[in-house]
């Protein structure tokens, strides 16, 4: 499961454009509720016995949630272990990147598409209204979301590569977000290329 080392070299160089966050709250205290901005949040760990309480069904839910993508271990396949949450994942992988094209920090544990290169795919049980993620991928890398229905409602787009060390005008671990109301399904697509995504945050 190792990134791998041969970087995807694009003959053209692409003015970025502005890839600056605008409300999706960083979150520095781990596995408790917070309130920022006057929004209720809270720090989503990994639950893997099936049986967690299921987060929605109390009276107060929190604006935004950050999963602990740190509490998953290294090569573990990511699929309901959020699934208290609503949301479950497919095509997914958590490890920590050894090469340094794809450098996310010191033991850093992030989101790779595997085992079909650069998708990863999410599905919310309960309609979000937004989601967001620090990509770093070797292609042209497009954030869609779909309605319950699977049309596609809005999207978000890295237009070239980001790895580190390389000539990108794009630095490594850009955001893509999306926005609207009844979000039931995300996709990260990196047109087959290598893809890791970290900082996953979602808001109802």
């Amino acid at each position: 499961m190792q990134l791998l080392r041969k970087r995807d070299r694009e003959g053209f160089m692409v003015d970025a454009k502005s890839l600056q966050s605008d409300g999706f709250a960083e979150f520095d205290t781990a596995c408790r509720s917070m309130d920022l901005n006057g929004k209720k949040s809270l720090v989503a760990t990994p639950e893997r016995s099936g049986s967690g309480l299921d987060m929605r069904s109390g009276a107060t839910v929190p604006a935004i949630v950050r999963l602990a993508l740190e509490d998953l271990k290294c090569f573990e396949l990511v699929q309901d272990q959020f699934a208290h949450w609503g949301l479950t994942f497919a095509n997914t992988v958590a490890i920590q990147p050894s090469n340094p094209a794809f450098f996310t920090g010191s033991g850093a544990t992030v989101l790779m598409g595997a085992p079909k290169s650069g998708l990863i795919e999410v599905s919310f049980k309960y309609p979000v209204r937004s989601v967001s993620g620090l990509v770093t991928s070797s292609r042209r890398t497009v954030l869609s979301a779909c309605d319950i229905d699977g049309n596609p409602i809005v999207q978000d787009e890295m237009p070239a590569p980001n790895l580190a060390g390389s000539n990108s005008t794009i630095a490594p671990s850009a955001p893509l977000r999306v926005k609207a109301p009844n979000i039931h399904r995300i996709t990260f697509y990196a047109f087959d290329g290598q893809l890791i995504v970290d900082d996953f945050i979602f808001g109802f």
